[in-house]
């Protein structure tokens, strides 16, 4: 593995990485918003190397909208760009605050 991203690999099995990416925007460019970034996911990310599962949450409030991405390897994520991807969508939506963040997958808990 790369050494830039060391945990990529933890006892020789890769180790996926969870991207959470949220904005809060006005109410009315909500649903725009929405159907933008999961055409996004649904034409471009499902082809790109590494990438496992996508899905976009639309806050309650109306205000905020979230996409969370799994990878296999953080290596993967960023050699996908994913990042200045969803930032494109988002630059002609003025007033916006974002947020991003990147976490290790440790498990998933599935109801049955």
């Amino acid at each position: 593995m790369n050494e830039q991203f060391p945990n990529d690999e933890i006892r020789g099995m890769e180790r996926a990485v969870v991207h959470i990416w949220s904005a809060q925007l006005a109410p009315e460019k909500n649903v725009e918003f929405a159907e933008t970034l999961t055409a996004l996911l649904d034409e471009v990310a499902v082809k790109l190397e590494g990438f496992v599962e996508g899905r976009v949450y639309e806050g309650d409030d109306g205000k905020s909208i979230t996409v969370m991405t799994t990878w296999k390897t953080r290596r993967l994520w960023a050699d996908a760009v994913w990042n200045q991807r969803v930032e494109r969508v988002l630059v002609p939506i003025h007033g916006s605050k974002t947020f991003d963040v990147l976490s290790y997958e440790r498990a998933v808990v599935v109801s049955p």
